[in-house]
């Protein structure tokens, strides 16, 4: 595998900038803000840095969405410049919207930042590809991006090793005055600027494209196969254990068991969403076989999630943490509803069917 050279890398970051200028800006900005938070001593004051800070957190997925979608759509001139505006007032009214004392806020202000940029981080997977059809290049969309954020994650922590050893070893050599809060203004700069550039630059950029591919990572099937299903397995067979304890107990689910099949839903639904591809094959009918299968084994646990989350509420209240699994449990039912009962069973209703409850448990009771 050739290397590139600095000045394609270089090139390949100028290119990256003009292609996504609005999202590197917010990214700096964003930093900029988070660093100056950091470095502040004193005692806490109202500021608005922290709507700068939180709203540019937001734009990063936001308007890097925007781009794409108007990439995609073919979208040039006004038109593409129309959507991003929407974007930056969508992230002004946010800002007005968020506490200047965030440290005095109410938990429902961060609740309500993490629903919306997971909902943004959703779209970002969806937006693209919202027309019928493309399910080959949803899929290597997807992948590419899953991919890079790994390889981005990996190269910043990589980096801020290198450079909180480098600053350690001029504060003991050198005896240099280092405060500890350098190290993590430190990874700010460079999760907030280098992560999100080097992120950007693996985007693919014809995605029109990406439906004639039929490469398949062999290293991703060895994860999905040999790793991530097996665990689903050991989930199966914990809750579907846990159901005739109950069954024959005649006892009311725990309401801990709740947290268990949602992440037992969501492993196995991740897993056979990195397989999709290859389903087809005929060396792979068992996963045409589980695919099949699993939806079906998840009714059962879905009622009993029911059963569990209504015990709960019945006893303690509704609290944000049963709110956000009552709604998960409903998108849930409905996405067995659909890929039991459905011919088409498209895997974008996934992503873009979860965007619309982060959305709307946002701004809902």
């Amino acid at each position: 595998m050739k290397l590139p050279s600095m000045r394609e890398s270089f090139h390949d970051a100028r290119t990256t900038l003009l292609r996504f200028p609005l999202v590197i800006l917010a990214a700096a900005i964003g930093t900029l803000a988070a660093l100056i938070l950091v470095d502040y001593e004193g005692p806490p004051a109202p500021t608005i840095l922290f709507k700068i800070l939180l709203a540019a957190i937001l734009g990063i997925p936001l308007l890097g969405a925007l781009a794409l979608l108007a990439e995609k759509k073919e979208w040039r001139g006004s038109k593409a410049m129309g959507i991003q505006v929407i974007g930056l007032l969508f992230l002004a009214g946010y800002a007005l919207s968020v506490p200047s004392d965030l440290t005095e806020a109410p938990a429902d202000t961060i609740i309500q930042f993490l629903l919306i940029a997971s909902g943004l981080h959703l779209f970002v997977a969806s937006a693209p590809f919202t027309a019928r059809g493309e399910l080959n290049g949803f899929w290597h969309y997807n992948k590419t991006l899953f991919v890079r954020i790994l390889t981005a994650l990996l190269y910043a922590v990589v980096l801020w090793v290198g450079l909180a050893i480098a600053l350690a070893a001029l504060k003991n050599l050198f005896g240099l005055d280092i405060p500890g809060k350098r190290y993590f203004e430190l990874w700010v700069l460079i999760s907030g600027v280098f992560m999100t550039w080097f992120f950007l630059a693996g985007v693919p950029r014809e995605l029109a494209r990406l439906e004639s591919l039929t490469g398949y990572p062999k290293a991703l099937k060895v994860f999905a196969q040999y790793i991530l299903f097996p665990l689903v397995l050991v989930y199966l067979v914990i809750l579907y254990a846990y159901m005739g304890k109950i069954i024959i107990a005649w006892d009311w689910p725990q309401g801990w068991v709740s947290k268990l099949i949602l992440g037992f839903s969501g492993a196995g639904i991740f897993s056979l969403l990195l397989l999709q591809p290859i389903t087809g094959r005929e060396e792979n009918v068992w996963i045409r076989t589980a695919a099949r299968w699993f939806y079906v084994i998840l009714i059962p646990l879905v009622m009993m999630l029911f059963f569990a989350l209504w015990r709960r509420v019945s006893e303690y209240g509704v609290t944000p943490g049963r709110y956000l699994a009552l709604a998960l449990g409903l998108w849930l039912a409905a996405l067995v509803v659909y890929f039991v009962a459905s011919k088409a069973k498209s895997i974008k209703v996934i992503p873009a069917t979860l965007c619309i409850v982060a959305f709307v448990v946002s701004i809902g009771p």
